[in-house]
């Protein structure tokens, strides 16, 4: 994959979010560039068909964008898109994102249907979506464990790895869209769709101010492995969600701290697969 040479464009707001401790806060952003594969906007970090950045990987929703060494899985791809629209690689890596979720739920596919999704703005590829159906609560999880394991195993032992960047493409936006972001199964924080959605943002389908790109920056002691996107209405579409790797150097340990050291590499929790 080539490097892209694009410098992040500027970015029209930023909204610092603090969690559970108040030293703790995420940057969010609203911006992005053109993708190449007419997919509307992806990250300035990486494109689904030129890459990016070293550490950057991203879900495309598309066969066409799919890393040869991944077999995509068609398992919520709706009934038609089979040879196009799948959940493919984290791209550029090993092994791929684990989806889960309830198949009437989550929807890949490409184009618009009335009371069922809207295709992102000027987005002609696959896309993927998550409806309630009318009623409750609908639930995907993004789990990057495998990802995550293989590549702390490509850093020294010194190195602790997470998420710290998370970006997607966002489809008429919508404030009944939640975000919640866990490590080791257990949950880091979480971001409504009331606090994504501020000023001009609204649900509009074709409106530049309702289509964006979302990008969210954490700290490291807010790094995860799993995002979990829930919805309460229909629906909530999305493409090109792009991952960013934090790698920071330590000190070893003391003896007293090993245990914990060690368990906090492993994940335990929603060690999700891909529906066979």
């Amino acid at each position: 994959m080539k490097a892209l040479s694009i410098l992040s464009k500027a970015l029209p707001l930023t909204v610092a979010l603090a969690f559970a401790s108040s030293t703790q806060a995420a940057t969010i952003t609203y911006g992005g560039v053109t993708a190449n594969d007419g997919s509307g906007l992806t990250s300035t970090y990486i494109d689904p068909l030129t890459g990016g950045a070293a550490d950057y990987f991203i879900e495309s929703f598309d066969q066409a964008t799919n890393y040869s060494g991944f077999t995509p899985s068609t398992d919520y791809t709706v009934a038609g898109f089979e040879q196009e629209c799948s959940v493919n690689s984290a791209n550029n890596g090993p092994v791929g994102v684990a989806v889960t979720a309830d198949p009437s739920e989550v929807g890949i596919r490409k184009g618009s249907v009335s009371n069922v999704a809207a295709a992102p703005r000027n987005d002609t590829t696959c896309y993927g979506y998550l409806t309630n159906n009318g009623s409750g609560v609908a639930t995907t999880v993004f789990d990057y464990t495998a990802l995550l394991n293989y590549y702390t195993t490509l850093y020294s032992a010194d190195t602790l790895l997470g998420i710290t960047y998370l970006g997607f493409y966002w489809g008429s936006i919508d404030t009944y869209n939640d975000f919640e972001f866990y490590s080791d199964g257990n949950l880091v924080t979480s971001i409504t769709g009331s606090q994504l959605v501020t000023g001009t943002l609204s649900g509009n389908q074709s409106s530049p101010s309702s289509n964006v790109y979302v990008n969210i920056d954490f700290s490291i002691a807010e790094q995860f492995d799993t995002l979990v996107i829930k919805t309460s209405g229909v629906a909530g579409e999305f493409d090109n969600i792009v991952v960013g790797l934090s790698t920071r150097e330590i000190s070893v340990p003391a003896p007293t701290g090993l245990a914990l050291f060690a368990f906090g590499l492993i994940a335990l929790g929603l060690r999700s697969r891909l529906k066979k």
